[in-house]
């Protein structure tokens, strides 16, 4: 029982501090940005080349997975996402950036397969929804992460200093947690596994798999910017609109999993499109602090449990390897970066900033329709 447990730890603690470096990220987006001197547009390229990463190791993630441990792979990825960080406040040319866009990319796609597929076999093994439970300790590192940098930045403590004390904290957590992750069990893949003809359910799982990340990716990118450029935000108010969204999100995805048993997979999912879309709505016409929060609150309450449901759907499909499943998702996740920075970031140029969630409330009213018609297929 006592290995059951520390591997059921493990696996969230590796959630959490993977995510507490996005909360980094999501806080200093405004400072990089001005450090290479981009705009809207060049900082959306950023997060493309980090998708492109991404979507490389997520390609060849069945056969990498097949060849290596679990301990190798996530203690391997989470080394070079964790000291990465050390050359990122030194940076002062795109070129740089991209450079370790593209290799934080990498690293994060296969770290994202791997933790999906531990979590969604654990929750097999143990006969009960735990998805939305692990994904609450992603959303608890992003808003620990966010919350902490926003401090930092109050406090005017350098962004080198920021990096180090993350590093300091969390690579020890992540190394310690990988050491007892358990191999998965995968099938004999080919690189070409992912690429056959999906089935109608899979499709629209990576629709709103898109469409949650429109949402949870344009926050972590765009909030910041958001606040500080539209709101007029400073010092850790810049950091509200992450923090209230991430916080939201936390509460949502630990109350998941009973709620899903409450309204049953299918109606809690359609539930929590419709909540997301609400929220949005009020993002996208607020012009005062409070009401923009309120609105981040509703929608990452509403978004929380989107992706957690899709994984468990995913790796349930019938005749489809769960591993696959997985990684199709994980590539739609992470695959959204190629569509959706450059979308939102030309809205920010071309209307304004205040206007990049219009995007999204248009993929939320698309997901709400197809669920209505489709749901029952799901």
């Amino acid at each position: 029982m006592r290995l059951n447990i520390n591997e059921i730890h493990a696996c969230k603690a590796l959630f959490f501090s993977i995510s507490f470096f996005v909360g980094l990220w999501t806080i200093r987006i405004p400072d990089i940005k001005d450090r290479i001197s981009t705009d809207y547009s060049g900082m959306s390229y950023l997060f493309v080349i980090f998708s492109i990463g991404s979507i490389i190791t997520m390609i060849v993630a069945p056969k990498i997975i097949e060849n290596f441990s679990s301990k190798i792979i996530v203690l391997i990825s989470g080394s070079i996402i964790s000291f990465l960080w050390l050359f990122v406040p030194f940076v002062s040319t795109f070129i740089q950036m991209a450079f370790l866009s593209f290799l934080f990319g990498c690293a994060y796609g296969i770290f994202e397969v791997v933790l999906n597929l531990q979590a969604t076999n654990l929750e097999k093994k143990y006969n009960k929804p735990m998805m939305s439970g692990f994904h609450a300790f992603w959303s608890i590192g992003l808003l620990s992460g966010s919350f902490l940098t926003s401090i930092f930045l109050e406090f005017e403590i350098s962004f080198l200093i920021n990096s180090i004390a993350y590093i300091f904290i969390l690579f020890p957590i992540i190394f310690l947690s990988s050491l007892t992750l358990k191999n998965n069990d995968a099938e004999k893949q080919s690189f070409a596994g992912i690429f056959f003809k999906w089935p109608a359910v899979l499709l629209v799982l990576v629709l709103l798999s898109i469409t949650a990340v429109f949402l949870e990716g344009g926050t972590d990118s765009w909030g910041a910017l958001y606040m500080r450029d539209y709101l007029q935000a400073e010092g850790f108010n810049v950091g509200l609109a992450a923090i209230a969204f991430n916080g939201a999100m936390v509460v949502g995805r630990l109350t998941g999993d009973q709620l899903k048993a409450l309204f049953g997979l299918q109606q809690f999912l359609f539930l929590s499109v419709v909540c997301s879309l609400f929220g949005v709505f009020i993002i996208l016409f607020s012009e005062i602090v409070l009401f923009s929060i309120i609105g981040f609150i509703i929608a990452g309450l509403g978004v929380s449990s989107v992706i957690p449901i899709c994984y468990t759907l995913a790796s349930s499909i019938k005749n489809i390897n769960p591993t696959v499943g997985i990684t199709v998702i994980t590539i739609a996740v992470y695959g959204d970066f190629m569509i959706a920075p450059p979308v939102l970031g030309y809205t920010a140029n071309i209307i304004g900033i205040q206007y990049v969630y219009l995007p999204i409330v248009i993929l939320f009213i698309i997901s709400t329709l197809i669920l209505i018609f489709k749901k029952r297929e799901l």
